[in-house]
C-alpha cells in the first residue's frame, strides 16, 4: 500500500509497518515528493528485503527503510539501481531527516538520525572551536585563552592536598577531558609544602593551572612551582599581587565599584586580570547575576570568572540542567571562563555538563539561535520528543500475577556495578561483567540459568544496574531506582499538602 504525503528535493519512498504507518504518515505528511509504502509486517524493524521485491522502485531517487531495519541494502541498491539507505529509528524523527537529506549521506547500517546528529554537532562544534571574538584583554593560562571564543571550564578539585598521588592524578585525568582550567583547591590552614606539592603533581599531568587560596606563602610556592592562575585575590589579600609574575589573576569583590577600582589597579601593575563579582548562592542570585551585568557594562573589556559550582553545589536539584541554564546565563551577562566542581556526588558530571552547555551557549549566541537542535544536548532524564511505537493489538488483556518464588536449582546471581560496568556474581564464584544484554546472553551461554522467571528477573535487574550506572545513581539488588520526587508516592504526597 502507498500513499502520497506533502517536499523534498528528491522523489522518496519512506517504507515502515503496519503498527507505526499512521505515525510515519503524520511524520512526513508536509513533504510532497515522500510517500509512505507499508510493508506487510506488523513492526517496521522487521523489514527485510523481501518486503520489497515486486516494488517498482525506478521513479525513487531514495528508498528510506526504518532505521533499525536489519538486512543486505547494499545487494538491493545494486539489484535496482536506487539508493536503498537507512532512515530514522523513530517516526518523529523523519521531518528532520527528510530536510537534511543534502547534509548527510545515508548509510545500509548506520540509522539517519544519528548520522544528522552527528553532522549537526561536528558543525556546531567547528563553528565555536572556530570562533576568535572576545574582549580586549583576553588572557593567556597556559595554553587556555580567557576572554577569547567560547567561555572555559575552570574545574577545582577540592581539598587537593589531601588525596594522594595516585588518587589526584586519576582526578586531573577524569577532569582533563572536559576542563580547561584545573583549579587546585587549598584548605584553610593547608601546610604550605603540602600544598605545593599537589599543586606540582597536578602541573606534571595538565598544561593550564590555576590555585585558589588566601595563604601568601602557599601562592608564592605556587609561582615558584610555575602555576599559570592564581584565584581569589580580593582587598584583603591585594599583597598577592606583588608576589604573582606572569601568572594571570583572578580579582574578587561583590561591589562592581571595588572590582573596577581593584582591576585598573592590579592591570596598572601589569598583571593578566580576570575579574569575579561571585555569583552568590540561590536566593541571592538574581542580585549577583545584576552584579555581573553591571560590571560588564562599565567595562567591556577585561574577561569575567562566572562561579557555577556556588549554586550547583549549594542546591539539591540535579546538576545538568542547572549547569545548561548557568552557562547561558553567563554568556548572557558577558562572562568568559564558568567555575565549577565535582566536590559532592549530587554534582558528578559538572565539569562535562558545564564543558558542553559552553559550546551550546556560544553556538546560540553565534547562530543567533535558541540553544536547541544542535545534534547534541544535555536531556538526560527527559526526551524531546516523545517516541511512539504504534499501538499494540491483542484480543485479550490477562491480569498479571507475580506468583510464588522458587529457587533456580543452578543458583543465584548478585548484581552490583563495577567500573560503570554491570557486574553479575554467581553462586559458582563466577563473575560476569558488562552491559546488560551482554552479561545476561554470557550468563545463557554459560548454561547458569535453567528457569525462565530467572531469566526475566536477572534482566530486569541487570537493566537497573545498567540505568543507574549511566545515570551515576547508586543499585541496590531488589530496590527500585530512586528518582526523588519523580516517584508517584512522592507526587501524590505534594500534591495533598496543596
Amino acid at each position: 500500500m502507498v500513499e502520497w504525503c506533502k517536499v523534498v528535493d528528491m522523489k522518496v519512498l519512506v517504507v515502515t509497518g503496519r503498527l507505526a504507518a499512521e505515525e510515519v504518515k503524520r511524520a512526513v505528511k508536509k513533504f510532497e515528493d515522500a510517500e509512505v509504502f507499508v510493508a506487510d509486517v506488523d513492526v517496521a524493524a522487521f523489514v527485510t528485503p523481501k518486503h520489497l521485491r515486486g516494488l517498482d522502485l525506478s521513479k525513487y531517487d531514495l528508498v528510506l527503510l526504518p532505521g533499525n531495519a536489519k538486512g543486505d541494502w547494499e545487494k538491493v541498491e545494486r539489484e535496482t539501481g536506487v539508493k536503498v539507505r537507512l532512515g530514522s529509528v523513530h517516526a518523529a524523527d523523519l521531518p528532520a531527516v527528510l530536510r537534511n537529506l543534502d547534509r548527510i549521506e545515508l548509510s545500509h547500517r548506520t540509522p539517519a538520525c544519528r548520522l544528522l546528529s552527528f553532522v549537526m554537532a561536528e558543525e556546531i562544534i567547528e563553528l565555536v572551536d572556530s570562533d576568535r571574538s572576545g574582549v580586549e584583554y583576553a588572557v593567556e593560562v597556559g595554553k587556555a585563552v580567557i576572554g577569547e571564543g567560547r567561555m572555559k571550564v575552570v574545574a577545582e578539585i577540592v581539598d587537593a592536598p589531601e588525596m594522594d598521588r595516585d588518587e589526584l592524578v586519576e582526578k586531573v585525568e577524569y577532569y582533563s577531558k572536559n576542563a580547561d582550567v584545573i583549579d587546585v583547591g587549598i584548605p584553610v590552614g593547608c601546610d604550605a609544602e603540602k600544598a605545593v606539592k599537589a599543586v606540582k603533581v597536578v602541573l606534571d599531568c595538565f598544561d593550564s593551572v590555576s590555585v585558589d587560596t588566601f595563604n601568601e606563602k602557599v601562592i608564592e610556592m605556587c609561582v615558584e612551582a610555575g602555576v599559570h592562575m592564581v584565584m581569589s585575590v580580593g582587598r584583603e589579600n591585594l599583597k598577592a599581587l606583588d608576589i604573582v609574575r606572569d601568572q594571570a589573576v583572578v580579582i574578587v569583590s561583590r561591589n562592581v565599584g571595588e572590582l573596577l577600582e581593584l582591576v585598573n589597579f592590579a592591570r596598572n601593575k601589569g598583571k593578566k586580570v580576570i575579574a569575579d563579582c561571585i555569583l552568590d548562592a540561590p536566593l541571592s542570585l538574581f542580585s549577583s547575576l545584576e552584579r555581573y551585568a553591571e560590571y560588564r557594562r562599565r567595562d567591556k573589556k577585561t574577561p569575567m570568572l562566572f562561579g557555577a559550582g556556588n549554586v550547583t553545589e549549594l542546591c539539591d536539584a540535579d546538576s545538568i540542567g542547572m549547569n545548561a541554564l548557568l552557562a547561558l546565563l553567563a554568556e548572557e551577562v558577558g562572562a568568559n571562563a564558568i567555575f565549577t566542581t565535582e566536590a559532592s556526588n549530587k554534582t558528578r558530571g559538572s565539569v562535562m555538563e558545564a564543558r558542553v552547555a559552553t559550546y551550546m551557549a556560544r553556538a546560540a549566541k553565534l547562530r543567533k539561535s535558541f540553544p536547541k537542535d544542535f545534534g547534541f544536548s544535555l536531556l538526560a532524564l527527559k526526551e524531546k520528543t516523545l517516541k511512539v511505537a504504534g499501538e499494540l493489538s491483542y484480543e485479550e488483556v490477562v491480569e498479571a500475577e507475580s506468583g510464588g518464588f522458587v529457587r533456580d536449582p543452578k543458583g543465584d546471581f548478585r548484581i552490583g556495578i563495577e567500573d560503570g560496568k554491570v557486574l553479575a556474581v554467581h553462586d559458582s564464584g563466577v563473575a560476569i561483567r558488562g552491559d546488560a544484554e551482554s552479561v545476561a546472553k554470557t550468563a545463557i551461554r554459560m548454561g547458569l540459568i535453567s528457569r525462565l522467571d530467572h531469566a526475566a528477573y536477572l534482566g530486569r535487574e541487570l537493566e537497573k544496574a545498567e540505568m543507574a550506572a549511566r545515570l551515576g545513581k547508586s543499585y541496590v539488588q531488589d530496590s527500585e531506582l530512586d528518582f526523588g520526587v519523580y516517584t508517584a508516592e512522592n507526587l501524590d504526597r505534594l500534591r495533598r499538602k496543596q
